[in-house]
């Protein structure tokens, strides 16, 4: 029985669950549809969400500074106020509680495994309050329903995204031979304008082609001027925080030649409602660079650090015979990993070694009642708090991500001496977050072990020899079948 399985593709067999018969069938029947949301609150949507950032923004920006320019006591009471009935502490608790109780929850937990793959792969750094108002809703509205989708329409769906655009600065991004590139540019009194390169450059590097393509900087200024007009319309009110319009005015014209091939588009239709991007994006998701880039990732995040070519191209057949689908990338995927992972073994991430002790523990860390939490104008209490805290305390913020390509899935960046101090205190404590209807004795231990590990022989040793169940977090979560799967 392959049952480290249920934990490289997911989060472990929980102590009430029996073990399928079946774990590739298991894994590979979750990636069909969608699942809904283990949330009975109303979430916010995307729309909703930019309103509250743009109120935010607006009037601690524009209102708050001017009304209290001499006086920092005021100002810093009035914006706390304003932090309250935006939610700016409140949306990052909210959206990572729905993002933990889902996935301890949910019965495709394989696919819910997947969805932090991609959220990472098509990471939002921590920028502009992005990781308190959009970072997760992104993730949920963005992201997530494309997965039934082809890698394509992932791509251009998170490309033309308002948090996406906002995050690598393509507002900033003008054509200099536009209509709006020249008015500003011939005004002696206003700063010069010009292509900004951030998003093109990330679309190139992280998000399609890697820099295995061998593309150039060329490439990189072409796959700019292709970009330009796409933008969110502005407001007095409520700023940089306006839904994303293509707006012709702002866009640099082709032809342009991105990888050696010209893209010259001439019908108006096409060029007046920025589709060339589309065109482009068609191109750069189905190159096979990109093919190979993101079958190596996903290698990676469910197999091991340094995957072999065999296991890549398994993943790259299946998209090339299915044109990208990614419902069957992903259950290729889950093949890929039944067929090489039983000799490998992956280091886990924080965030992903605490989902699997939580699952296989039974720890209540999660606001179960009433089943799920909303906004209601004030800042989350401690409990609706304390996933987000748990993530701070074991180093994996996992909206704040400090640079575009997101946290590093590589076991080196994980095994610092203050990271793995920091999730031996954290195991330490979870007495205080422990099911209160379990008695979590040897015998308890023996159970989840037996579940959930090929070789438990080692494991089971330290936990016979372990007499206190602080002691016995400490030991089973930090061992090392634990710590890999």
């Amino acid at each position: 029985m392959n049952r480290d399985y249920f934990r490289k593709v997911a989060f472990g067999i929980g102590v009430e669950e029996s073990i399928p018969s079946d774990p590739l069938v298991w894994a590979q029947n979750q990636f069909d549809t969608v699942p809904d949301f283990v949330w009975e609150k109303k979430l916010p949507t995307l729309d909703e969400q930019r309103d509250r950032y743009g109120h935010w923004v607006y009037q601690d920006r524009e209102v708050l500074r001017e009304k209290h320019k001499n006086d920092r006591l005021a100002y810093e009471k009035e914006k706390d106020h304003l932090r309250k009935i935006t939610g700016e502490k409140f949306f990052e608790s909210l959206e990572l509680s729905v993002r933990h109780t889902t996935a301890l929850t949910s019965s495709s937990p394989a696919f819910e495994r997947m969805w932090h793959f991609w959220g990472n792969f098509f990471a939002i750094s921590e920028k502009d309050f992005l990781a308190s108002f959009s970072t997760g809703v992104y993730q949920r509205e963005v992201i997530r329903p494309n997965m039934v989708n082809t890698f394509e329409d992932l791509v251009y769906s998170v490309t033309t995204s308002w948090c996406m655009l906002h995050h690598l600065d393509n507002a900033e991004n003008i054509g200099p031979n536009s209509k709006e590139g020249v008015r500003e540019n011939s005004d002696n009194n206003k700063r010069k304008v010009g292509l900004n390169e951030n998003h093109a450059r990330e679309l190139l590097e992280l998000h399609t082609l890697s820099p295995e393509a061998n593309y150039t900087q060329e490439d990189v200024v072409e796959m700019a001027k292709v970009m330009t007009g796409w933008r969110h319309l502005w407001s007095e009110k409520k700023l940089e925080a306006g839904p994303i319009k293509f707006q012709p005015e702002y866009h640099e014209q082709g032809p342009y030649k991105i990888l050696g091939k010209v893209y010259n588009i001439k019908d108006f239709n096409t060029v007046n409602k920025g589709k060339e991007l589309k065109v482009v994006i068609k191109d750069l998701a189905n190159h096979p660079s990109t093919r190979k880039h993101v079958a190596k990732k996903l290698c990676q995040h469910f197999i091991c650090d340094n995957p072999k070519d065999e296991m890549i191209a398994n993943i790259v057949k299946a998209w090339e015979k299915n044109d990208g689908n990614l419902i069957e990338i992903h259950k290729a995927t889950m093949k890929t990993v039944f067929q090489f992972g039983l000799n490998q073994k992956k280091f886990s991430m924080p965030e992903l070694w605490l989902l699997q002790n939580a699952k296989i523990l039974d720890l209540n860390y999660l606001y179960k009642y009433p089943k799920g939490f909303e906004f209601n104008g004030s800042n989350p209490n401690r409990s609706q708090k304390l996933v987000k805290n748990i993530l701070w305390e074991i180093g994996h913020p996992i909206y704040r991500a400090k640079q575009p390509n997101g946290y590093i899935d590589l076991e080196d960046e994980w095994l610092s001496p203050e990271l793995i101090i920091r999730r031996l205190a954290a195991a330490r404590r979870w007495d205080d977050i422990a099911n209160p209807n379990v008695s979590y004795n040897q015998d308890y231990f023996v159970n989840i072990i037996e579940k959930n590990f090929d070789h438990p022989e080692n494991l089971l040793k330290l936990i016979k020899e372990t007499k206190f169940s602080a002691d016995r977090f400490a030991v089973f979560a930090n061992s090392p079948e634990v710590m890999r799967a």
